[in-house]
């Protein structure tokens, strides 16, 4: 996979256009003569099941993108939160038969206050995942847009948090300089009340908040009932 470098069928050059914006998380390896060739983070579309393919790892926050990507680095082997449009996701497409599976990053999985962490050290990720079929004569300018019902249930889990305004605390995160956000996901990582293991039942839907810099614990219901409520809409 690439970031963007190759020709679209677009004016603005980019192969990808998310309606809103959203981030991914990509590590650099350059592959021959490709010095753009990266890895993307995805989320398995099947538990066990390799051959249901892969569904790139999206997000609506900036910030759960750095701290995703803070933990899921290893030493030479960094990732980076970028837009998504700045992504070429063409081979990710090809090689699962002409779809996009995407996986909407919602929240955090705990256990009674505390954070799972998974086996390669990344926190475990609660999303919804979605597929869009890309016929061969759409691969040139492919458009990814997360339905109303999607970000109504997205938006409703964060209101059971207290987080209101969002997304003004995502635009407040990216006016930041490097050095201040880093500030900000360390006094994150450092408040964390504690993590465990991944084999540890997963009960509450974790939830933090830059501007306040508290972490919120919600029942798993929320996530259940909320990606539930917005399947049912799309089914219609």
């Amino acid at each position: 996979m690439k970031t963007q470098e190759n020709p679209s069928a677009r004016p603005c050059g980019h192969i990808l256009h998310t309606y809103p914006d959203l981030y991914i998380l990509i590590s650099y390896q350059p592959k021959g003569s490709e010095s753009n060739y990266v890895r993307a983070s995805c989320e398995a579309v099947e538990e066990g099941n390799p051959q249901a393919g892969n569904g790139l790892s999206i997000y609506l926050s900036p910030f759960d993108a750095y701290l995703a990507a803070a933990y899921v680095s290893k030493p030479g082997n960094p990732f980076h939160a970028i837009p998504a449009a700045d992504f070429d996701p063409r081979e990710l497409i090809r090689d699962s038969g002409g779809k996009f599976h995407t996986a909407l990053h919602c929240g955090w999985g705990a256990n009674n206050g505390r954070l799972v962490i998974r086996r390669d050290g990344s926190i475990a990720s609660l999303c919804g995942l979605t597929t869009l079929d890309v016929p061969p004569r759409g691969m040139d300018a492919i458009d990814l847009r997360i339905e109303e019902d999607d970000l109504s249930a997205y938006d409703g889990m964060r209101e059971k948090a207290g987080l209101f305004a969002h997304s003004e605390t995502h635009d407040a995160f990216l006016g930041l300089n490097d050095r201040a956000r880093q500030k900000v996901l360390g006094r994150a990582i450092h408040s964390i009340p504690g993590t465990v293991d991944v084999g540890h039942e997963i009960n509450q839907l974790a939830i933090y908040d830059p501007e306040a810099a508290q972490w919120h614990f919600l029942p798993i219901s929320v996530f259940y009932e909320r990606t539930d409520e917005s399947q049912r809409s799309a089914n219609k």
